[in-house]
């Protein structure tokens, strides 16, 4: 007669608190707990990416700075949880009979379509139908956006039966002369208006807007480049999530609203 044989295997406590370190909830899949795994994993993603969107679009402007850094402590107490707890499972699994999927070419799968995959394509996601932050380098949008500013823009802006672009909108958009970077000025004209700048008179044509940087001295805009299509009208500054400028943070201007 022959009879089954069990193969335990000792999980590496270390290894375990390792694989949670790169990707919480890995090394709870590692220790055999899928289901906790595919938690953690989903409340880290959703603390990444989803959250900041909300914190940035809905909630009033006194709570964007307290709640973005309360969801990143949330964040990293999920994060370290998850290496925690990998490291003390897999210390009392000294005789573990591995699962029949837990097989070196599954955690590889895992990794690739997490990290690889789902992370990228929900970041892509909120930052190209949601949100994005943006640095502001220069002083031509000064007093309203100064240099150092880092803020959220709202990209449901300028999106047909969403937002439509009105005057005075401090907006963002695709810089005509290269088409890798963004400028923000405040838009002053939409199409058919006639625009009066430096003796010259000008209509906006059809499809496009006329913009100008508050701070007209300092403002390469629409005097320069000419008006911008619609279509490259990206997103709407919202409000400032962080400000650092001569050596030191702006405390004043964390969470204030652009406008």
């Amino acid at each position: 007669m022959q009879s089954d044989t069990l193969i335990y295997q000792r999980r590496q406590p270390w290894f375990a608190a390792f694989m949670s370190f790169i990707l919480p909830g890995f090394g709870q899949l590692y220790n055999g707990d899928w289901n906790k795994a595919t938690w953690l994993f989903l409340g880290f993603a959703l603390l990444a990416v989803p959250a900041i969107a909300v914190i940035a679009l809905y909630l009033p402007a006194g709570w964007t700075f307290p709640t973005l850094l309360l969801s990143l402590l949330t964040l990293l107490g999920l994060w370290g949880y998850s290496v925690v707890d990998a490291f003390r499972t897999a210390r009392r699994l000294q005789a573990y009979t591995p699962k029949p999927w837990q097989r070196g070419s599954l955690y590889v799968l895992v990794w690739l379509l997490c990290s690889v995959l789902t992370l990228p394509l929900l970041i892509d996601f909120v930052r190209t139908h949601l949100v994005e932050s943006f640095r502001i380098p220069s002083a031509s949008m000064q007093p309203a956006v100064l240099a150092g500013d880092i803020l959220f823009a709202d990209k449901r802006y300028n999106r047909p039966g969403l937002k439509a672009v009105q005057r005075g909108d401090i907006a963002i958009f695709v810089y005509p002369n290269d088409r890798t970077t963004y400028y923000i000025k405040r838009i002053v004209g939409l199409p058919g208006d006639v625009m009066k700048v430096e003796g010259g008179e000008i209509t906006v044509p059809a499809g496009e807007v006329f913009v100008l940087g508050d701070n007209r001295a300092a403002s390469k805009d629409s005097r320069d480049f000419g008006t911008v299509p619609l279509q490259d009208v990206v997103g709407k500054a919202r409000q400032i999530w962080f400000s650092r400028g001569d050596g030191a943070i702006r405390w004043e201007r964390l969470g204030k609203v652009v406008e």
